[in-house]
C-alpha cells in the first residue's frame, strides 16, 4: 500500500532475462502487486521474473499492448495500475513521483517523462527522440495537451483506465491512453524521470520494421482520432446534484417504507441511472455536485470520465447558484442542473443536447409536487440572476413559483417544461419501479456449433452486467446448447440462419431494450451503461459500437479504419459490431428481415428512415477467425461486392450463394 492506496504494476516483457530481474528488484516493497506479462520469451525471462516474486502472465500474440492488456487483465483491482519496461532503461525506485499526483487528487493520469528528465547519452535514439517531439507537438496542436514525451513509465487510476477501454495490441498503446485521457477531460500530468541505456536491443527504435510499426501506428491513432471523434459540446454542461448514499442520510423521508440501508440503496440506483443516462464520453461535459464522501469516494463509485464537486455551504438555492456562476466563470453558454430523484432524467439529458429557444433565458423542468426537478439557465441570464433563488421556501409545494417570480422581478424570461414525477415519498414508489423496468435489457447470442467459445461469451457477458442473456441456437451439432445452459444462459431454437436466430431470442423476451452480439466479439467494459445512456436518446433507433479485430497483423487495422469510416460517416454499421435498439423501434420494423443474407445492413437502412444511427466510442472486438479460415482476400472481396451490390437491390439468395461459391 503507498498512502492508503493498493499499488499494481505491469511490465511487458519478451526476452528480458538479463533485465528483468534488475526491475523487480528495484520495484519499492510496498507494491502490492507485480504482474509480469510475457509476450512470448524464448529465453529465461518468466523463470527469472516469478523467482523474483511477481506473477507471471503469458499472452502469445505478440505486441507491447497485447501484453499489457494481458497484464490488466491478471489484476485483482487495485486503486492505481503503473507500467513500466522491463529493459531497466526506467528507475522503478521514481515510482512515488508518478504517484503523488494522482494520491493527492491532482490527476487521474501521470506520465514519466524522459523529456523532462536525465538521459544518459545514447538511451534515447534518434529517432525515438523525433516521433516523441512529432506525436506531442500533433497532440497539442489537435487536443491543446502539454505532452512532452510517450514514455512508458506512467501511473493511472485502476477505474479510469477500465472507463478509457484500451484496445491498442501494439506499437500504438501509449499514444492512445494519452489521447483519450484528453478525450474523456482526463487530468494528465507529467513528472520528470531519470531514463538509462536499456540492456539489450529495442524491439522497437532498434529495428527498421520497429520503427516503421510504431511510426504508424502512432501517426494512425492521432489522424483516426482527429477524423472519427465527435468532439465536445463546449457550450453546454450537464451538471448531477446528488449525495454519497450513506444509510440514514439519504432519501430520509422513504426510510419508514424501506428502511434507512433501503433509503440508501434507492438514492444510489437513481443516482446510477442519471449516470447511465449521462452523454456519451466526449460528447458533453458531465459535473457531479455532491454532499457527503469525498471527491475520490464519488470517482470510484461513479467513474473517472466526470469532474467531481462539493456542494459547498448554505441551503440549496446558494448551492445551486455557486453552480451557476463557477461554470459560466469557465466559459459555458448554458448550464443545466438536474437532480437524481426524476427517473425521466433521459429525456432531460436529450433535451440538453438541442439548443433553448431564443427568447428563454431560464428553464424549469416542472415536478409534480411544485418544485423543479431540472432547471437550465444562459450564460448571459447568470451574471444578473443574484437573488433569483432568494427567499424561497425549500421543500415547500410553491418553489417552482416563487422562483418564476424572483425571475420576473429580475427581468429573466422563463419558461417550464412538463410536468414530470420525482420520486421523494414512499407513495412515489412505483414510479421508480416503472423506470426500472424500462432499462432492462436483453442480450441475444446467436450461435451455431459455438462450443469453443460460448462460455466464456456467457461468462463476460454476465460478469459485466445484470442482462437477460439469451442464446438463439441454429442447430447446433455439437455441445454449444448444453455449454450455454449450464453456464447460466437462456436458451432457444430456431431454424438456422443469423436474422431467424436473432428475432426468436428479441420474442423469448419482453425486454425494452434490446443488444444483439456475436459469440466471438468481446464487448467493451462497461458497455451495459454505455448502451442504456445511448438509447435513452429517443432520436436513436440504433446504436452499435466501433469496430476491433483481434489479429494483429496490419491489414486488420485497414479493416477496422475503413469500418469505421463506413460507420460513422456512413452510419452504416454491421452485425459484427454489436447492434443495440430499444424494442419498440425493432418491432416497428419487424425486426430482421428473415432472408439468407444483408440483414444487418437492410435492418440498418430501414431504421435510418425512423432516426440516427450511432456510434459509441468504445470498440467491440471481434475475433478473425473466419478471415483466417476463408482467406482473408476472399473475405475482402466479397465485403467490397456487398458494399457495392446492396444499395442496387439485388436478390438476397443470390448475394447469400456468392459468399458460398
Amino acid at each position: 500500500m503507498y498512502c492508503g492506496q493498493c499499488i499494481a504494476v505491469v511490465i511487458p516483457v519478451l526476452n528480458e532475462e538479463d533485465s528483468i530481474g534488475h526491475v523487480i528488484d528495484a520495484i519499492p516493497d510496498w507494491v502490492d502487486d507485480i504482474v509480469v506479462a510475457d509476450n512470448g520469451s524464448a529465453d529465461g525471462t518468466a523463470a527469472v521474473a516469478a523467482s523474483r516474486g511477481a506473477r507471471v502472465v503469458y499472452e502469445v500474440q505478440r505486441g507491447y499492448g497485447a501484453a499489457c492488456l494481458a497484464g490488466i487483465a491478471a489484476l485483482d483491482a487495485p486503486d492505481i495500475v503503473v507500467f513500466l519496461d522491463g529493459d531497466f532503461s526506467d528507475h522503478p525506485e521514481e515510482m512515488p513521483q508518478l504517484l503523488d499526483p494522482i494520491v493527492d487528487d491532482r490527476a487521474e493520469l501521470v506520465i514519466g517523462s524522459r523529456a523532462l528528465g536525465e538521459r544518459e547519452a545514447g538511451a534515447l535514439t534518434p529517432q525515438a527522440t523525433f516521433g516523441n517531439a512529432l506525436a506531442t507537438r500533433l497532440m497539442r496542436f489537435f487536443w491543446g495537451v502539454q505532452h512532452t514525451d510517450l514514455g512508458p513509465f506512467r501511473a493511472i487510476r485502476r477505474d479510469v483506465l477500465a472507463r478509457i477501454g484500451m484496445r491498442d495490441r501494439d506499437y500504438g498503446w501509449t499514444v492512445e491512453m494519452q489521447i483519450k485521457a484528453a478525450l474523456h477531460g482526463l487530468r494528465a500530468v507529467e513528472v520528470p524521470v531519470r531514463y538509462r541505456r536499456r540492456i539489450g536491443v529495442s524491439k522497437v527504435s532498434g529495428t527498421v520494421r520497429g520503427v516503421i510499426g510504431a511510426g504508424y501506428k502512432i501517426l494512425g491513432w492521432i489522424f483516426a482520432c482527429v477524423l472519427f471523434t465527435t468532439p465536445k459540446t463546449k457550450d453546454t454542461i450537464i451538471v448531477l446534484f446528488t449525495r454519497w448514499p450513506e444509510a440514514g442520510k439519504t432519501k430520509t423521508r422513504m426510510i419508514p417504507a424501506l428502511g434507512a440501508a433501503g433509503a440508501a440503496a434507492l438514492q444510489r440506483a437513481m443516482t446510477e441511472h442519471v449516470i447511465d443516462c449521462a452523454p456519451e464520453p466526449g460528447a458533453m461535459d458531465v459535473e457531479v455536485r455532491f454532499e457527503g464522501g469525498d471527491a475520490q469516494c464519488m470517482r470510484r463509485w461513479l467513474g473517472a470520465r466526470h469532474r467531481y464537486t462539493p456542494q459547498g455551504e448554505g441551503d440549496l438555492g446558494d448551492r445551486m447558484m455557486r453552480a451557476f456562476v463557477e461554470n459560466a466563470r469557465r466559459g459555458y453558454e448554458k448550464v443545466i442542473l438536474i437532480g437524481a430523484d426524476c427517473p425521466d432524467n433521459d429525456a432531460i439529458i436529450s433535451r440538453a443536447t438541442r439548443r433553448m429557444p431564443p427568447a428563454v433565458a431560464l428553464h424549469l423542468c416542472a415536478a409534480h409536487d411544485g418544485g423543479y426537478y431540472s432547471i437550465a439557465m444562459r450564460r448571459e441570464a447568470i451574471q444578473r440572476a443574484a437573488g433569483l433563488f432568494d427567499d424561497i421556501i425549500w421543500g415547500g409545494d410553491r418553489v417552482r413559483a416563487q422562483t418564476r417570480a424572483n425571475a420576473a422581478a429580475l427581468g429573466i424570461s422563463c419558461a417550464s417544461g412538463f410536468e414530470k414525477h420525482d420520486i421523494d415519498r414512499p407513495e412515489d414508489l412505483p414510479v421508480w419501479e416503472r423506470a426500472r423496468a424500462a432499462q432492462r435489457l436483453a442480450i441475444i447470442v446467436p450461435t451455431f456449433n459455438e462450443a469453443a467459445n460460448i462460455e466464456d461469451a456467457i461468462a463476460r457477458l454476465r460478469a459485466a452486467s445484470n442482462a437477460e442473456i439469451i442464446v438463439a441456437d441454429g442447430g447446433s451439432t455439437d455441445d454449444t446448447v448444453a455449454r450455454a445452459e449450464a453456464a447460466g444462459a437462456r436458451v432457444v431454437h430456431a431454424l438456422r440462419g443469423r436474422a431467424r436466430q436473432m428475432n426468436a431470442g428479441a420474442r423469448a423476451s419482453d425486454a425494452p431494450l434490446l443488444l444483439f452480439v456475436h459469440a466471438d466479439t468481446i464487448l467493451p467494459e462497461g458497455f451495459a451503461a454505455e448502451v442504456r445512456g445511448m438509447l435513452a436518446f429517443h432520436h436513436h433507433a440504433l446504436g452499435a459500437f466501433r469496430l476491433g479485430l483481434d489479429g494483429r497483423a496490419l491489414r486488420y487495422r485497414w479493416i477496422e479504419w475503413t469500418a469505421n469510416l463506413r460507420s460513422t460517416a456512413g452510419h452504416m454499421p454491421y452485425g459484427d459490431q454489436a447492434f443495440f435498439i430499444r424494442r419498440n423501434v425493432f418491432e416497428a420494423v419487424g425486426g430482421f428481415p428473415e432472408q439468407p443474407a444483408l440483414e444487418d445492413y437492410d435492418l440498418v437502412r430501414s431504421l435510418r428512415r425512423l432516426g440516427r444511427v450511432v456510434i459509441a466510442p468504445s470498440v467491440a472486438v471481434t475475433s478473425t477467425r473466419r478471415w483466417e479460415a476463408r482467406g482473408f482476400w476472399r473475405i475482402l472481396a466479397f465485403n467490397v461486392f456487398v458494399y457495392l451490390a446492396a444499395p442496387l437491390g439485388l436478390p438476397r439468395r443470390w448475394v447469400a450463394r456468392r459468399d458460398q461459391g
